[in-house]
C-alpha cells in the first residue's frame, strides 16, 4: 500500500507511526479482530445496498450506473485488502503459537536434562534394586 507524502487533515502517516515506535505487536489483537469483522459487515451492507438499487424497476441514468460501478470497484479493492489482512493475521497467529510451543518444548528439555543430571549424580548406593 503506497504511503502518501501529503497526509490529509487528521491522517497519520506510516512514518509518524514508526517515529512513535509503535509496532504491530502493540495493537490489541482482540480489537483488531473486531475491526476486521466490522469492516466485513460494512462491506456486506454496502454490497447489499448496491444490489437493492439494481433491482429497482426502471432504467437507471448513466451517472447512477457509473456510480454503482465505482462503488463496486471500491468494494472489490476493500475486500482484497481485508482478505490479505486476514491472511497475514492468521499467519502471524500461527507463528506466535509455534513460538510458544517451541518455548514450552525447550523448557521441558531443560527440566528433563536437570532431572537426568540429578539422577546420574546420585551415588550408586542410593539406586533402588530392581
Amino acid at each position: 500500500m503506497p504511503v502518501s507524502a501529503k497526509p490529509c487533515h487528521g491522517d497519520v502517516t506510516y512514518a509518524a507511526i514508526e517515529a512513535e515506535g509503535i509496532t504491530p505487536d502493540d495493537i490489541d489483537e482482540t480489537w483488531l479482530d473486531d475491526m476486521v469483522k466490522r469492516l466485513f459487515v460494512e462491506l456486506k451492507r454496502q454490497l447489499s445496498q448496491v444490489e437493492k438499487s439494481k433491482s429497482i424497476p426502471g432504467a437507471k441514468a448513466a451517472s447512477e450506473r457509473a456510480a454503482d460501478a465505482r462503488t463496486l470497484a471500491s468494494l472489490e479493492r476493500t475486500l482484497e485488502r481485508l482478505a490479505k489482512l486476514e491472511q497475514q493475521r492468521a499467519l502471524m497467529r500461527e507463528t506466535k503459537v509455534a513460538a510458544k510451543h517451541d518455548e514450552a518444548r525447550l523448557a521441558l528439555e531443560r527440566r528433563l536434562d536437570q532431572l537426568l543430571a540429578a539422577q546420574r549424580a546420585r551415588p550408586a548406593a542410593q539406586e533402588p534394586d530392581e
